[in-house]
Formats: structure tokens, sequence, C-alpha cells
């Protein structure tokens, strides 16, 4: 039996159980923070209203975090540099917040556009004021992102569509209202 690689182990078999007592304690470091964890929470739910039901999802990301660090500690113990995969992770995740909260204003303004369309809290023409604030106008136009009003001097405000379902609105009905279908009709006309 060729025992020739036995050298070259040897100094990583005493590494690694210099390193394996360590890496046992944070993983019983980990046990003892779950249990406190889930005794904590559990001590929550029989304190308040809320049902041990309740608090599943939010145990499930405890648990979660929990061994996402457990695992990097581990592999920290172990000798593994994680500086490159840190700021890999940082610039994921920066880059799907940015994007979220892009996508979100656009979603929130389209969603409101549909709601407004349905429900007709207020029409072409009709005259609105935002209560508390200093926007006035008449409705000139409505579009999937904004609603455009003329003040009396003629200068034009747009309004993002979900303001709308954020702020209290008074509305007064005038005789040149002008219907989404007329509207849309008059724009085709254009068109053509």
């Amino acid at each position: 039996m060729d025992t020739s690689f036995l050298p070259e182990i040897q100094p990583i078999i005493q590494t690694s159980i210099k390193i394996l007592p360590l890496a046992l304690l944070v993983l019983v470091g980990a046990a003892i923070v779950q249990f406190i964890l889930n005794r904590g929470l559990s001590l929550l739910a029989s304190r308040t209203h809320l049902e041990p039901n309740d608090l599943l999802p939010l145990k499930k990301v405890l648990k979660s975090v929990l061994y996402l660090v457990t695992a990097i500690l581990i592999l920290t113990v172990f000798g593994v540099n994680l500086g490159g995969l840190w700021a890999i992770m940082s610039t994921i995740l920066a880059m799907v917040a940015i994007g979220f909260v892009a996508v979100w204003s656009l979603l929130s303004n389209v969603s409101s556009t549909v709601i407004i369309l349905l429900f007709r809290p207020f029409a072409i023409g009709d005259e609105l004021e935002f209560a508390g604030e200093p926007v006035k106008g008449k409705v000139v136009d409505l579009n999937f992102l904004y609603t455009t009003l003329r003040e009396t001097d003629g200068t034009l405000i747009q309004i993002p569509n979900n303001l709308f379902f954020q702020k209290s609105v008074k509305r007064r009905r005038t005789l040149s209202a002008v219907s989404l279908a007329e509207q849309l009709n008059r724009a085709e006309a254009a068109d053509i």
C-alpha cells in the first residue's frame, strides 16, 4: 500500500483537529440561539392575541437567517475568504432593491389608473382640489401614469395617479365633463 501521501495530509489533519472544536462551538451557539428565538416567539404569542401559526413566517425567516449566519461563521472558521462573496451579494441585493422600487412606483401608478378608470371618481373636465394642499385645477388629461390638471392661470400640473388614493380630493363636477369613452374616441379620430 502506497503511503507517500500521508506527509502531505498530516498538516491538514492537524489543522482540522485544532479548528473542529471552534466549528462545534459555532454549531452549539446556533442551536442555543435558535432555542432562545423559538421560546421568545412562543412567549410573544402567548402574551398577545397572536396565534402560534401567525408567527410561522417570522420563525422561518429567522431560522433561515440563523442558518446562513452559521454557515458563514463555519466557513470563516475553516479559513474560507468570503470578502468577494460579500461584495457580490451586496451588489446583487442593491440592484434588486433599486429595481423593486422603480417597478413598484410604475405598477402603483398603473394600477391606480385602472381603478380610476373602473370607478370613475372624476372625469375629464371636473375640477379637483387636494384637501390641505395648494393643488387645484381642471382635469384636462388622464393617462396610465398621471393626471393633468390646468390651474386657472393656465399652468399644467401632472399628478401621479397613485396620489389620488393617498390624499383626500375635493371634486366639483362641471357641465363640460367628458367621459373616458368620449376622450378615447376623440384620440382615435385625431390619430386617423
